[in-house]
């Protein structure tokens, strides 16, 4: 799984290096078979190395309708309690 990885992080960099030399996105789109936009969101991100381009977490960072601790204390007082009512 790793090389995998590894082979795909290489031809984002073969692609953004080549989109940079020639100045044009959708020649390297179509050399690449990728997207010009995707060419584009590719090359914001680089900054010269391939670590630069590793596909980011989508996972949130926070969750707006979280419960408090004080919440989720309470929460497992009572299912401690009446855990036989469902």
């Amino acid at each position: 799984m790793k090389s995998i990885i590894t082979e795909e992080l290489r031809a984002r960099k073969r692609a953004c290096d080549y989109a940079l030399q020639i100045n044009n996105n959708a020649e390297a789109a179509r050399r690449y078979k990728t997207s010009r936009q995707q060419i584009s969101r590719w090359l914001k991100r680089y900054d010269g190395t391939m670590e630069s381009l590793k596909p980011k977490s989508r996972k949130p960072h926070s969750h707006p309708m979280q419960h408090t601790t004080n919440e989720l204390e309470l929460i497992k007082k009572l299912y401690r309690r009446y855990r036989h009512e469902g």
